[in-house]
């Protein structure tokens, strides 16, 4: 059976620059538990734990937040993402599981998934959902991949999500790596799409095609720098090919309420996001990237591209600013 994952309220709060507030989670979650989506996830665009001045302050704590949406989600599973580094186990998975979480995406660097271990094994221990998440999967090679799948599947995840951070995924990618994955692993495979090469929708049935059984989407695409996989329009196509979904009806009142609520931060596939993706870089970054290249007077292509090179990756706002001062320095 195809879940549909709506990321709509965490990747979206990427674009919102973190401002959701309880009030919207409540009415969207209201939505929500009509639409047919398997589950929701709630919280600050880098997950549990990562309100700071370094990746940005949410407007409302976790805790406001996960309450509003626990109060209305019955049938709909309440969702997090959590980053070991920015969650601990105390801190922040302990009270998730007692405002009643039913899914928990513990996410790490794909070559890193050692670092989930503590955190993975915490939470199936009592009998939590546990989805394992490589993220920046295009910055390893399949054999690579399906080692650090296997770490996550040993440590107790029952699903394992390949997200495509930076959007440089193209449909044969999601293909191949999905099919690995498969073949290899004994778990459910997920993907998650970025559309900074305007195939995020594509990528995204591309990968239910292939087996993968954990389909996300946001609602009008909500999420960093040029969006996410947009859900109405995966639901559509998956309707199409004849998979299984949620019905087109559920979901279009999501994307209804995004639009009505926040016209004027939808993401859009811009320069500067083809730009990102082609240098598999997380397109979160756009914003400094746009101030740094002006400030330092260098060329924006060219400081994703060096940021690509030097393999950043989410979280390490702090070296842009470095990059660009050695690209003015050339």
């Amino acid at each position: 059976m195809l879940q549909v994952y709506d990321v709509t309220l965490r990747d979206g709060n990427h674009a919102l620059r973190h401002g959701l507030t309880s009030d919207f989670v409540r009415a969207y979650c209201s939505l929500a538990e009509r639409s047919g989506v398997w589950a929701v996830e709630v919280g600050h665009g880098n997950g549990l734990g990562a309100s700071s001045f370094l990746v940005g302050k949410s407007r409302e704590n976790d805790a406001s937040l996960l309450l509003a949406a626990r109060e209305t989600l019955t049938n709909v599973k309440l969702a997090v993402h959590a980053i070991p580094g920015f969650a601990t186990i105390k801190r922040d998975l302990v009270p998730a599981l007692e405002l009643g979480v039913d899914v928990f995406r513990i996410a790490t660097h794909v070559s890193e998934a050692t670092l989930a271990r503590k955190h993975i094994e915490f939470l199936a221990e009592r009998n939590a959902t546990v989805h394992g998440v490589l993220m920046m999967s295009h910055m390893s090679d399949i054999p690579a991949l399906v080692q650090q799948a296997q770490i996550l599947k040993v440590s107790g995840a029952s699903t394992v999500v390949l997200m495509d951070s930076a959007g440089h995924f193209v449909p044969t990618d999601v293909r191949e790596r999905v099919l690995a994955l498969r073949e290899s692993l004994g778990v459910e495979v997920g993907f998650h799409a970025h559309n900074n090469l305007g195939v995020g929708v594509e990528n995204a049935v591309r990968a239910a095609e292939n087996g993968a059984r954990v389909i996300d989407g946001a609602a009008m695409g909500l999420g960093a720098g040029s969006g996410n996989a947009q859900l109405e329009c995966v639901v559509a196509n998956l309707g199409r090919l004849g998979l299984s979904h949620p019905p087109l009806a559920g979901v279009l009142p999501l994307s209804e309420a995004v639009q009505g609520e926040f016209a004027d931060s939808l993401p859009r596939v811009t320069a500067s996001s083809v730009e990102s993706g082609e240098a598999g870089v997380f397109s979160g970054y756009a914003p400094q990237v746009e101030d740094l290249a002006r400030a330092f007077g260098i060329s924006r292509s060219e400081l994703w591209a060096e940021m690509g090179k030097r393999r950043l990756v989410a979280g390490q706002e702090s070296m842009i600013r470095e990059i660009a001062q050695d690209l003015m320095n050339l």
